[in-house]
């Protein structure tokens, strides 16, 4: 009997000691990154604690920019404002290109491209290299800032920058800019003509915002 009740008491004591070593996580404290805790705690292991200095934010926390770039664009910069449009592949962007709205646009043209428009209205400013082979068709440069060059042959069949503040049309391939030229700013004055192509150099001829 006395055997009996030592194997009783070992039991307890054994279950007792059993007993202590478990840890009850509470699903309050439960953690997956260091927003889901509060009161100062810290998330380690999944698990919201006290008593431990955080770490810097993570960037897996940081937020991100989900927008992406306009779809007109190639690759863009949206801090400074500045869309790309690569067209240097032949006949490429042949669907209408239009400047994204606030945005600067570089535009560059290889041979049969971007003969469907070019319409720069809604951008800041835009810089068009027509580089290629009848590249560039019916340029709508819009009220701002215009730069057009064209370097290649044939290239450059409707610039209209009547509208622009400033505008330079370079027409340096053969037979660039077709059989009337640019249409420059002041175009009935010529004053901002050099015969086939734009510039904005004369006085009157760059009213754009300083």
């Amino acid at each position: 009997m006395i055997k009996a009740a030592l194997l009783v008491v070992a039991s307890i004591v054994i279950s007792s000691a059993a007993g202590c070593s478990i840890t009850h996580r509470s699903d309050a404290f439960g953690c997956t990154k260091q927003s889901d805790c509060t009161d100062g705690r810290v998330c380690i292991n999944n698990f919201c604690v006290t008593g431990v200095e955080p770490d810097a934010p993570s960037t897996i926390d940081a937020p991100t920019d989900t927008d992406g770039c306009p779809m007109q664009c190639t690759s863009c910069d949206r801090n400074s404002g500045k869309c790309t449009i690569d067209c240097t592949a032949d006949n490429t962007c042949n669907s209408p290109i239009q400047c994204p709205a606030g945005f600067s646009c570089d535009i560059t043209c290889g041979d049969n491209s971007c003969r469907n428009g070019i319409d720069c209205a809604q951008g800041t400013d835009c810089t068009i290299v027509c580089s290629g082979d009848s590249a560039c068709r019916n340029i709508n440069c819009g009220p701002n800032r215009c730069d057009v060059t064209c370097s290649g042959d044939s290239s450059c069949r409707g610039v209209d920058c009547s509208a622009s503040c400033a505008c330079d049309v370079s027409c340096f391939g053969l037979d660039s800019c077709g059989d009337n030229g640019a249409m420059c700013p002041f175009k009935t004055t010529a004053i901002c003509d050099t015969g086939m192509g734009c510039t904005s150099l004369p006085p009157m001829c760059n009213t754009c915002p300083q």
